[in-house]
């Protein structure tokens, strides 16, 4: 599956209350792509109750962070969180959303959101809720193909959608010390979507 770009999923109104809303909920800084990474970035996890063994460790799952509970809370995310699973999730509910805030000095190392065995059936969409990103700031979108080169990118727009699978290594490339802007990416996934559902050991 190569990165499919969508450009303006939501209308400008909702964007930019759904930008508003990301920056008032206090990410912590410290996270990292994988547990090795050399870098740290901002960023604040909204759905991760643990469905899967694999999401992170279980010091990180939260079983009351289902993707129900985000949207009965009713934020401008969650609105958005609708749409994009309606359009491109076939209804499936997302078990996992979080959310990146990177500037200058946050790099993002080559990672995948979901291992191997949901190669199948994994999708994963990156939304960007900026109100305004030039095209030499960087924060570009890159994933790697089996051999590690460089399958595909994508740059980064306001109100720009992206989908690709799961499973694929990717990376935000780093951001030029002259963008005074957040780079804001949150990312919708889940680990079956459509006709191949896998069956998990949850042992």
């Amino acid at each position: 599956m190569p990165i499919n770009v969508y450009d303006n999923p939501v209308s400008p109104d909702l964007c930019e209350a759904a930008r508003g809303w990301l920056l008032s909920q206090s990410p912590i800084f410290g996270w990292r792509a994988h547990a090795n990474a050399p870098g740290a970035f901002w960023h604040r996890n909204f759905v991760l109750p643990g469905t899967h063994l694999h999401h992170y460790d279980r010091g990180a799952w939260n079983p009351a962070m289902t993707y129900e509970a985000f949207v009965a809370a009713g934020s401008p995310l969650a609105h958005v969180a609708e749409i994009v699973r309606h359009q491109h999730f076939e209804g499936e509910p997302f078990t996992r959303i979080w959310a990146n805030f990177q500037s200058f000095g946050d790099e993002s190392a080559f990672h995948r959101d979901f291992p191997a065995q949901f190669a199948a059936s994994a999708r994963t969409a990156v939304w960007y809720p900026v109100s305004h990103w030039e095209r030499d700031w960087g924060g570009d979108f890159v994933t790697l193909n089996s051999e590690g080169e460089v399958d595909a990118c994508a740059l980064v727009k306001p109100n720009r959608l992206l989908l690709f699978n799961g499973t694929q290594t990717h990376a935000a490339r780093p951001i030029s010390r002259y963008c005074g802007e957040f780079r804001i990416a949150v990312s919708f996934a889940t680990e079956v979507v459509g006709d191949n559902r896998l069956e998990v050991d949850h042992a």
